[in-house]
């Protein structure tokens, strides 16, 4: 409503007399408002209860809010004062001026009828006051500006008529009429001969954002076939999950693993799971953390799961943060503000009350934000530390660099100064999932979606360490298959994060960043060189590129290769692990089966041509048979809701 309000006024441009002969009407009517609140005794009495045991906002993040302005007034009394406003203006200015104001006016006018219209006519605001939630009025009472509220019985249908007035209709974030989310078209792996391409190289990856958002989706009422098919990247899904993975030993930052068995979803290939690890600790957390938030307020966050969510997201963090650390929020929209900076990770209350101040407006100028934020960052580096900005968005950049190309080139620029960039993404129905990732995939960091309060206690808590703090820089995984075993294979996901075989040599050719205490999986999908699939061959005018028979003799099937820039010593390290039949033989065990239900899931939301007989039931059947872990459990839940 008082955005109908506002542009009404504007159009008026009135006078500085009659500006005056306005605010004397409004007055009054406050006047005659306030009045008669003053004869109900017993509501006063609670308004003062109710201030003195206001939660202390500094002590403990709110789970729920809401805008102390918006029920300083009843609904009814809001509705007068409304009323009197575009009344006194339409009396007051020329008839020419006139015609906005009362399209406004009717606009409001039919948002009333049902509620308040006797009210709104007799001009009794007192009893319109009387009718609503008396918890509502006296909370908004007790407090001067936003404050927590973590319950307040009884005041739901007062607070949901005044957001009602806001958007009459609201349409739900994810109905198709409202949906403008977009994802990144998927090109999905199919079989490569190994005589024509031995090598398969990939930039590793330590996001998980595409899990979360898919959870969001099937929780929100998708069914399997409504998923967008970029939605789904598979090696996120994989990865979003923990693994029994062994430890690093010796000289070596990364332990390697590989299992391989009969493929669930194909008789005639070998699925190939292929494990990666770091260890626990870094130097880096001990030096302390510059941590510069840059937070999106731009209108299109005005919803409660994204910066109502975004807040509480923020808030979990700051119990594992110490005064060695240093917090600095930068926002944007329309225009971009430096809200904290360089403040004592410990001091809880100063940034609180920073993070619950925000509030949603404007446009979205997310490139002048990025700039904002490095400058920031840069101003407070702390050498041989952690220097990370926070980005939380819905993505949808609209003013300023908005193309994912730019946004490419602008990031790594950035990177150099040597300040990392991670991404996490909220929101629904206009969320821009393309722009996230490129941020994140070239701003040296990783990529989360927020679909909940126990997502960012994940994000922020258990995987802190992981998520927050570098380790190794351009890691790279390069598989060599040995012809004479292995006729094709199929690299599982990671399409947008292939690269050249002569990349894996390049220190320069940017790489996948990850923290201690990670983890990231990498399968493919083998064809054996006994198989009876048939993989189609052109011929060769000068030769076979690699003869069938060569190492056919070997029991060797593949060599992996790991290579990376230790964040400790600046150097570039490589490892390798070999894989043979060995590997193949026996029990699988239960992380690989876990993976390929994952992998099997993974395939049939992104309706992928190679799922074979996957199915449903097959992935459920699976699941329900090993061991449950919460996250094994979760997992089997978001399925069961798609059987």
């Amino acid at each position: 409503m008082e955005e109908k309000i506002k542009a009404a006024y504007e159009q008026m441009d009135p006078t500085p007399e009659q500006e005056e002969r306005m605010l004397a009407a409004l007055l009054e009517v406050q006047a005659a408002a306030s009045g008669a609140q003053g004869t109900q005794p017993e509501e006063q009495t609670a308004a003062n209860e109710a201030q003195a045991t206001a939660p202390d906002v500094s002590a403990e993040p709110r789970r729920k809010r809401f805008n102390a302005w918006k029920a300083v007034l009843p609904v009814a009394a809001c509705l007068v004062v409304g009323a009197v406003l575009i009344g006194v203006g339409s009396q007051l200015v020329a008839p020419s001026a006139q015609a906005p104001v009362q399209e406004a006016a009717s606009s409001v006018s039919g948002a009333a009828n049902e509620s308040a219209a006797t009210a709104a006519a007799s001009g009794k605001a007192a009893d319109a006051a009387s009718s609503a939630p008396a918890e509502a009025r006296n909370a908004a009472d007790a407090y001067e500006e936003d404050v927590d509220i973590v319950a307040i019985d009884g005041a739901a249908e007062g607070l949901s008529y005044l957001g009602a007035l806001d958007s009459p209709e609201p349409i739900a974030p994810d109905s198709p009429a409202f949906n403008t989310e977009e994802y990144a078209a998927v090109d999905e792996n199919g079989f490569t001969a190994t005589r024509l391409n031995p090598l398969s190289t990939v930039s590793a990856d330590v996001d998980t954002a595409s899990y979360a958002n898919l959870r969001r989706m099937v929780n929100s009422g998708y069914r399997i076939g409504d998923i967008p098919n970029g939605a789904v990247r598979v090696e996120e899904m994989l990865n979003y999950f923990t693994y029994d993975y062994a430890k690093p030993t010796g000289n070596d930052l990364f332990s390697m693993q590989a299992r391989v068995a009969a493929c669930p979803w194909n008789p005639n290939t070998q699925l190939l799971v292929m494990g990666f690890a770091t260890p626990a600790e870094t130097a880096a957390a001990q030096r302390g953390a510059n941590l510069v938030f840059l937070i999106d307020v731009s209108g299109s966050m005005s919803s409660t799961d994204k910066l109502e969510l975004l807040q509480d997201s923020f808030a979990t963090l700051l119990g594992h943060l110490g005064a060695e650390d240093r917090v600095s929020i930068v926002t944007y929209s329309g225009s971009e503000e430096i809200v904290l900076e360089g403040a004592a990770g410990d001091d809880s209350a100063s940034i609180l009350k920073a993070i619950y101040r925000l509030r949603a407006d404007g446009s979205t100028n997310g490139e002048a934000g990025l700039r904002m934020a490095y400058d920031v960052a840069e101003r407070n580096f702390i050498e041989g530390g952690v220097n990370r900005i926070i980005m939380a968005s819905d993505g949808d950049l609209n003013v300023g660099i908005t193309s994912e190309s730019d946004l490419y080139d602008l990031v790594e620029q950035k990177r150099e100064t040597g300040v990392y960039l991670s991404v996490l993404g909220f929101g629904s129905g206009n969320y821009k999932d393309t722009k996230m990732e490129v941020l994140a995939d070239h701003g040296n960091g990783s990529y989360h979606y927020i679909d909940c309060i126990d997502e960012a206690d994940r994000v922020f808590g258990e995987r802190l360490l992981a998520n927050l703090v570098p380790f190794a820089d351009d890691v790279k995984v390069q598989v060599e298959f040995n012809p004479g075993q292995v006729k094709a294979y199929r690299l599982v996901g990671y399409e947008n994060r292939a690269l050249a075989a002569e990349d894996f040599l390049d220190d320069a050719v940017d790489a996948g960043d990850v923290g201690p205490n990670a983890q990231f999986t990498v399968a493919y999908e083998i064809v054996p060189a006994d198989s009876a699939y048939e993989v189609n061959l052109p011929d060769l005018k000068y030769g076979d590129t690699g003869a069938a028979d060569e190492g056919a003799d070997s029991d060797e099937w593949l060599t992996c290769s790991l290579r990376y820039r230790a964040f400790s010593d600046n150097e570039v390290h490589q490892q390798s692990l070999v894989v043979g039949e060995a590997d193949a033989a026996g029990d699988p065990g239960d992380d690989w089966r876990f993976a390929s239900a994952v992998i099997a899931f993974g395939m049939l939301a992104s309706g992928s041509d190679h799922a074979g007989t996957a199915t449903i039931d097959g992935v459920l059947e699976t699941l329900r048979a090993l061991p449950q872990t919460p996250e094994r459990a979760g997992f089997l839940q978001l399925v069961e809701r798609l059987a």
